[in-house]
């Protein structure tokens, strides 16, 4: 028999209060750490404390209903963007009106962790048949995303799947649920020529610069991918520094471009290195060029539609939501790039409703929350039952 899931609605949104209240913008992450620490000793639950930079730690627990697998696990981030200006409230202080929470993190995503910590608690509690239950709150996601890659070092990236409450609630095409996202690289191109007179280049030299530019404007020669889902890859030069910093008549010998490209799935890094190379060597320049591609560099994914944890997740939003879930193609980038592409976890990115994210007013709706937290923790545990088992409704 399944066990009744009852989810605490004020736990979850004192949650939400006391973490919104909690700075955590990177890179102060602790504070919040030791919260969501705190709520899992409350739990019963033994957390466990990674410090993946200095002050800056992953919190993981794990809950055995009997067996090792199936495994799955809640995942989220603990940090935000700094605050903007022009709030008009205190945005570490939740100030609620007209049905929407505001403050600092609301949407993105300290709502989604009180939901994830709303989902564990109920699971907890409720018990389970088999297979294990994760919680897993990570780092530097709106940095590099070390946190996500730190934890697939663990064996949480061990699990069968991952429920991952981002701010994507699914109930419209404009508010869709990724399917798979778009992936990125940094290129870094060195250019190198060398030294001259500046009032005499022709007798000698060769200016990076001038190479620099026939790349930046022969860019839009570049091959970039198209996808139904997704459209078509784009490409932005960040950066152009050559030249003296001293004043000096000197032919400048050293350039470098920095470009971001937005990958579509089916491209991949060593694919788009071998597109810059291809360019570049038709350019014919007398300077060299050094092709670099430094981190954050994310692969795209996508996921397939059969997946089990994908399948029961759509049963359970119609059933808590009333509606068929909206997937799309993101273009953007999510920690669930870093489980699914790097590490093949298959990832439900699913979460409240809100808006203004990184934004002064930043919000919640207030209405999303218990919903969000029923569809986790329901999802959960029928991704847990054993096949055979009876799977009532929560």
């Amino acid at each position: 028999m399944a066990h009744e899931i009852s989810i605490d609605e004020e736990y979850l949104e004192r949650t939400l209060r006391d973490m919104i209240r909690i700075n955590s913008a990177l890179p102060n992450e602790t504070a919040l750490a030791m919260y969501l620490a705190e709520q899992l000793r409350s739990m019963g639950v033994k957390p466990e404390i990674e410090e993946v930079l200095s002050g800056r730690p992953n919190v993981y627990g794990r809950v055995r209903f009997g067996s090792e697998r199936p495994f799955l696990v809640l995942s989220g981030h603990s940090d935000t963007v700094p605050p903007a200006r022009d709030w008009e409230t205190d945005p570490f202080e939740a100030v609620e009106r007209d049905g929407r929470l505001y403050g600092l993190g609301a949407i993105n995503m300290k709502a989604g962790l009180a939901c994830m910590l709303t989902a564990f608690k109920a699971l907890v509690e409720s018990g389970g048949s088999s297979g294990q239950l994760g919680f897993a709150v990570t780092v530097d996601q709106e940095g590099r995303s070390r946190g996500a890659e730190a934890l697939l070092m663990t064996d949480y990236a061990k699990c069968d799947a991952m429920l991952h409450p981002e701010h994507f609630y699914g109930d419209s095409p404009e508010d869709y649920l990724p399917i798979g996202a778009t992936g990125k690289i940094l290129y870094r191109l060195i250019v190198k020529g060398e030294a001259g007179h500046a009032l005499r280049p022709a007798e000698g030299g060769i200016n990076a610069i001038d190479a620099a530019a026939v790349i930046v404007t022969a860019l839009g020669q570049l091959p970039l991918g198209e996808h139904d889902r997704f459209g078509r890859g784009t490409l932005c030069v960040l950066r152009i520094d050559g030249g003296y910093r001293e004043y000096s008549m000197v032919v400048p010998e050293r350039c470098e471009v920095i470009a971001s490209r937005l990958m579509v799935p089916g491209e991949t890094r060593e694919g788009a290195i071998r597109d810059m190379r291809a360019l570049i060597d038709r350019l014919d320049l007398e300077a060299a060029v050094t092709i670099e591609t430094p981190p954050p560099a994310y692969e795209p994914y996508l996921l397939d539609d059969g997946e089990p944890v994908i399948r029961l997740f759509r049963e359970v939003y119609r059933s808590v939501i009333g509606r068929e879930p909206h997937f799309a193609g993101h273009r953007g980038i999510v920690d669930a790039n870093i489980f699914v592409a790097a590490a093949g976890i298959p990832t439900v990115v699913f979460g409240p409703k809100g808006g203004r994210h990184h934004r002064p007013g930043e919000y919640v709706e207030m209405a999303t929350l218990k919903p969000t937290a029923r569809v986790l923790a329901e999802t959960a545990r029928r991704f847990l039952t054993p096949a055979g088992t009876s799977e009532e409704s929560a």
